[in-house]
């Protein structure tokens, strides 16, 4: 699967393995669908951004749906085994780190920042460029591809 689930483990979510999910992508659904059984069932604890946040919501409201956009806040705020990371001088001082080191922009630095601050075992996501980035902490990140591999 790319990552190993065990209990009361935590991974952070990009932006792209939501939509994924969400919006029942055909290649990636099925994998992302088996993560978020063994999440659950394991207890495992997903964080996630404000930048996650405000992705996912900028397009239903670009299309007028606040309907939607509305859904997907509930679910981030509210579902059981999320939390939603607030910024702080922390993420901020993170953030500024990862700029320096990496040459990152700033969405993806915030995502990186916040990641190390939650301190996740996992960091999922699509972005090839974040492979190559040496966190600080734990946290290893692993693209939605490698779901497949399994």
């Amino acid at each position: 699967m790319g990552l190993t689930l065990r209990k009361n483990m935590s991974i952070f979510l990009d932006t792209a393995p939501l939509i994924y999910f969400w919006e029942q992508h055909e290649r990636y659904f099925p994998a992302l669908a088996a993560l978020f059984d063994g999440v659950y069932a394991n207890d495992i604890l997903c964080c996630v951004s404000l930048v996650t946040y405000i992705e996912i919501v900028t397009l239903p409201l670009k299309k007028g749906d606040r309907k939607l956009a509305s859904k997907y806040r509930n679910y981030l705020t509210n579902a059981a085994n999320f939390q939603l990371a607030s910024l702080d001088l922390t993420i901020a001082d993170k953030t500024a780190w990862f700029r320096s080191e990496y040459n990152l922009r700033t969405p993806d630095a915030i995502q990186l920042a916040t990641a190390d601050a939650c301190g996740v075992d996992y960091i999922l996501t699509n972005d090839k460029a974040w492979g190559k980035i040496r966190m600080p902490g734990q946290g290893r990140v692993v693209l939605v591809e490698e779901l497949l591999a399994d």
